[in-house]
């Protein structure tokens, strides 16, 4: 009797259950709580959506104004090459031929013993660049996802960029002794061009710093322009993985040229840096 009352209960428990489930107010409670669910979850995904492109419209906005800035230092190395250092250097090595010429021809007899050589010094001062290296080392290392080289990119520009102006001041200082007498005009030619001095003692300061003031500009020059050309890439996948979400107002990646400068000479060649490049 036991077992029996029991299914008996069981059978009508269950009968109750159905006819709940299949009622209009179970139908009801069950579609809201699973529409509920399901508004819940879409609604998630649409801000997770937005939040991820609003990280990728920051980061292309980012990754255009890190380009900028490295096309700025670009541009302003290239224009101290082309106003003042490469005229400097080209200066200098012309006395320096001139004066090997003096030489040879004083040695064959050609020139009497006695006549000096007029030396043309070029002593006309340059200031170093002012970039915004400081923007673009923010940009670089706490606004960008961008990893590898570019970063190594940005350490050698700021040591490029150090290295320059120290050399620039060292060569200022030099000519201020010129100037002031502190090196004697007797001398002036063993120190402007590194010869040894009464056959014993050589200072090569000036010569040095020709030569380090001018590839110092040159790196500054080139691996700026070679960080906007990464940058370009890095920006161009960001804009990829934009638009495959949502086409709708995603900017363009701010392109920069230097095939001009390439031509012309001014912008050294990449084979000038093919170990830094292989590294």
């Amino acid at each position: 009797m036991c077992i029996d009352s029991l299914t008996s209960t069981l059978s009508s428990a269950a009968s109750a259950s159905w006819q709940f489930l299949n009622s209009n107010l179970a139908i009801a409670v069950i579609g809201g709580f699973a529409g509920a669910i399901g508004g819940a979850l879409g609604a998630q995904q649409i801000v997770e959506r937005s939040r991820k492109r609003e990280e990728g419209l920051k980061e292309l906005r980012y990754t255009n104004a890190a380009i900028m800035v490295a096309h700025t230092i670009c541009n302003a190395a290239l224009m101290l090459k082309k106003q003042h250092v490469q005229p400097m250097r080209e200066s200098f090595l012309k006395a320096k031929v001139e004066l090997e010429a003096f030489k040879t021809k004083r040695n064959a007899g050609q020139i009497a013993g006695d006549i000096e050589f007029h030396l043309q010094m070029d002593m006309r001062t340059f200031p170093a660049p002012i970039v915004p290296i400081e923007t673009l080392k923010h940009i670089a290392f706490q606004e960008l996802s961008a990893v590898g080289r570019p970063l190594a990119l940005v350490a050698v520009i700021e040591q490029s960029l150090i290295g320059l102006t120290a050399a620039i001041e060292k060569r200022d200082q030099l000519i201020k002794r010129f100037a002031s007498g502190d090196i004697p005009e007797k001398v002036h030619a063993n120190y402007y061009f590194g010869l040894p001095i009464q056959g014993r003692h050589v200072n090569q300061e000036f010569p040095d710093l020709v030569e380090v003031i001018y590839g110092y500009v040159d790196d500054l020059a080139f691996f700026s322009s070679l960080l906007c050309s990464d940058l370009m890439k890095h920006g161009a996948k960001v804009r990829e993985a934009l638009v495959k979400r949502s086409p709708k107002q995603v900017p363009h990646v701010s392109e920069t040229e230097f095939s001009g400068v390439v031509k012309s000479g001014l912008m050294p060649p990449d084979t000038q840096y093919k170990d830094w490049l292989n590294a």
